[in-house]
């Protein structure tokens, strides 16, 4: 049986949006959790009265909305406000207390750079692909001439890249990887490349991709065909089946479509509850 949390104070009826982890919250107990391993994605935005207001409005918090109003008038900084937080929650152990008390410590020693890359990375992880990429980008408009930073330009673009990729914007994909290879020539960046200009249905993009990166053509050539390997594969599944299936509804009316779809989301749903 997992653990149960007793909550210190009441669920909101309207939620607070975290701008910059694209997050709705209803608790601090749920702020707390996520505190826990994704305080990177927050930054000193959560530091205004509009929070300290929701605080005392939506979770009856008054004592904590002024505590954390005080801490903001004194520009007392980011830090301390997050502590506040938590330990007033009565959400963590004295361990974890102190474990997100060094997290805390340790980004106020790090640069903005390194912690905002740190969150660009978390976002990637989380698959929010799209904050990712403006996360990245505003990260690139900072970065410097200096060997260690050209080194780190190289991972970004190459990490903006898969961002692209796994958002199907193949072409967009090939560029930054591409620059990502200029920058820090990872030997993967060029294969990603290669695997994503296999998803373009353009063979003027591709030849002119190959020419401009000294590609061999037996080598795009073999790319090419381990990536039509893994597309039989994926068309044989079950899995591709069901996304095969819904695509036929658009042969039927509409009414017989949203029948069919409707029956398909509840068997879904059946075969989902049954795995768990």
């Amino acid at each position: 049986m997992g653990e149960l949390i007793f909550c210190s104070f009441r669920r909101a009826a309207r939620p607070y949006y975290l701008e910059s982890a694209k997050q709705n919250i209803y608790s601090i107990e749920e702020l707390c959790y996520f505190l826990q391993d994704n305080i990177y994605l927050l930054d000193e935005n959560i530091m205004n009265p509009g929070f300290c207001d929701w605080l005392k409005r939506e979770l009856g918090a008054e004592e904590l909305a002024q505590k954390l109003r005080e801490i903001i008038e004194g520009n007392k900084g980011f830090r301390e406000f997050c502590m506040q937080i938590i330990t007033d929650s009565n959400y963590f152990s004295r361990n974890e207390l102190q474990f997100l008390g060094m997290k805390l410590q340790k980004m106020d020693h790090q640069s903005n750079y390194e912690n905002r890359k740190i969150k660009a990375d978390l976002l990637m992880e989380k698959k929010k692909y799209l904050a990712a990429v403006n996360e990245y980008r505003n990260l690139l408009q900072h970065a410097t001439d200096s060997p260690s930073d050209i080194r780190v330009s190289g991972d970004i673009w190459h990490n903006m890249g898969t961002a692209y990729a796994k958002m199907f914007c193949f072409e967009r994909a090939v560029s930054c990887y591409e620059k990502a290879y200029e920058l820090s020539h990872r030997t993967d960046s060029i294969k990603a490349a290669m695997q994503a200009a296999c998803f373009l249905d353009d063979p003027d993009y591709i030849q002119d991709f190959i020419e401009r990166c000294h590609i061999r053509p037996e080598l795009f050539a073999s790319t090419q065909k381990n990536i039509s390997e893994l597309e039989q594969m994926t068309e044989v599944s079950a899995e591709y089946e069901k996304i095969a299936g819904l695509e036929r509804l658009s042969h039927l009316s509409q009414i017989q479509a949203k029948s069919e779809a409707s029956r398909q989301v509840e068997q879904w749903k059946e075969e989902y509850i049954g795995f768990r």
